[in-house]
């Protein structure tokens, strides 16, 4: 993941989907996860403008973590699922995958959630990812 910028060009991807992740349970591996800091930051070198992030997973720790992680960085804000109602991605991810269809039938639990990249022309949201970078 560290040389993703190399195989895509700035603001060419449209919408990422990480789908149940390896969630690396011990603290020693935790910097193996697919959602830290700075993948995040290659992440929105990447994504177009108002580009998504969809995350689902299985492991509850592991949706908390991503979120956590999600909302500390300065470039993604959450969507409201009120804004979500019709999204496919959403459906595609939560049914759709082979992981999601074998949580499905061992009866397990699903989380998810979407973020969206910030306009990187708003002056505060560049200010604070650099003031974040430092």
């Amino acid at each position: 993941m560290k040389t993703l910028h190399n195989y895509f060009k700035k603001e060419s991807v449209e919408k990422m989907f990480i789908c149940f992740a390896d969630p690396h349970f011990k603290k020693v591996n935790h910097r193996r996860r697919i959602i830290n800091q700075s993948l995040l930051t290659d992440y929105a070198y990447i994504l177009k403008p108002e580009g998504r992030i969809y995350e689902v997973t299985d492991v509850k720790d592991l949706h908390d973590w991503n979120c956590q992680h999600l909302d500390a960085h300065p470039m993604f804000e959450r969507i409201p699922d009120s804004e979500l109602a019709n999204d496919p991605g959403i459906k595609a991810m939560r049914e759709e995958t082979d992981e999601a269809q074998k949580v499905i039938r061992n009866g397990g639990s699903i989380w998810h959630a979407v973020y969206r990249k910030r306009n990187p022309e708003a002056t505060e949201v560049l200010s604070e990812a650099l003031e974040w970078l430092k």
